[in-house]
């Protein structure tokens, strides 16, 4: 069953267990999932209301855009679950010719997925800027709050993803992703910093 068809208090009390997954880099990605759901919302009420109609593009190509971020880093809970139990069966794995390689893989996809998840977290916390300053005054604290959770799964992603690349020998993946990590941080803090200015001009 992916989390997508889970219900809400079933997926808390998986983290909440002694199972290896749903962890940190699952739990990121539905909590970007949901930032990207309330700025969805937020676009579906100012879209109904009159007075809107000058947005009305923009908004209706943000709502889109969301949506898909959501289903997106849905299917990303899945992908870094199922990392994170490729991992764990690698280090059961016999102690044989292949299975230091086979590790070293599964360690590369355990960083993979969380840079990916803050990608696509970062994404919503793009889309939430337009929100915050385009959408409907009534509702812009609604896309405050999906921003906060978006910033939220990238700062938990990034973290999970540097502390992985931490353990891993091969010098350029390491490289290009510590790079590519610190631009998403960038990023990430630019947009919460507009959102967050968006929202205090609606007062």
């Amino acid at each position: 069953m992916t989390f997508a068809d889970r219900t809400i208090g079933d997926f808390l009390d998986s983290v909440a267990s002694s199972s290896v997954t749903p962890s940190g880099g699952a739990t990121a990605a539905i909590g970007g999932a949901f930032g990207a759901a309330l700025c969805e919302m937020v676009c579906i009420h100012t879209l109904r209301k009159d007075g809107y109609g000058d947005v009305e593009q923009e908004l209706t190509d943000a709502r889109d855009e969301l949506s898909a971020h959501r289903t997106r880093l849905l299917e990303l809970a899945d992908e870094d679950s199922a990392a994170v139990e490729d991992l764990q069966a690698a280090f059961e794995t016999p102690d044989d010719e292949g299975r230091d390689e086979t590790i070293r893989e599964a360690v590369k996809r355990t960083t993979e997925v969380p840079v990916a998840t803050a990608e696509a977290c970062l994404a919503v916390l793009e889309r939430a800027t337009v929100v915050a300053e385009k959408g409907t005054r009534n509702a812009v604290a609604d896309a405050g709050t999906g921003a906060f959770l978006a910033h939220a799964g990238v700062r938990a992603s990034v973290s999970t993803a540097r502390h992985n690349v931490g353990t891993i020998e091969d010098a350029t993946f390491v490289a290009a992703t510590e790079t590519r990590l610190a631009e998403i941080d960038d990023a990430a803090e630019a947009a919460l910093r507009q959102v967050t200015e968006n929202v205090g001009d609606a007062r």
